[in-house]
């Protein structure tokens, strides 16, 4: 029997599914990253449904309860989806900088060539 919290968190699944569909749609993320997040959205939604399987497979890599089992499997998700975000936007960072460099200096030089 599905509860109402389940519903709820279905619901969810499905939004975040059409969500990166439409992300995807316009070009701001890759197939690879769409199928990254269709495959963990339909997990969560089988955690969902499912909820006594991901109890036995916790017991079977000895961790006791189901929600610390999803609590680090969240951590092992989001750290490195939070790594790749903090390189992705340093390298974006120095792009944008030698660009400004590059834009001052070319500035400075038509100032200077009009004198």
């Amino acid at each position: 029997m599905i509860l109402g919290l389940q519903i709820i968190a279905l619901i969810f699944a499905l939004i975040m599914i059409y969500f990166a569909y439409l992300h995807y749609r316009r070009g701001e993320i890759n197939g690879m990253e769409m199928l990254f997040w269709l495959i963990s959205w339909i997990g969560a939604m089988l955690i969902v449904i499912f909820p006594e399987v991901f109890r036995v497979f916790a017991r079977t890599i000895f961790v006791s309860r189901a929600f610390d089992l999803a609590v680090l499997g969240g951590f092992i998700l989001i750290i490195p989806i939070i790594y790749i975000a903090y390189i992705r936007s340093k390298r974006i960072e120095k792009k944008l900088e030698q660009l400004i460099r590059e834009t001052a200096l070319k500035d400075i030089k038509d100032d200077k060539s009009k004198k």
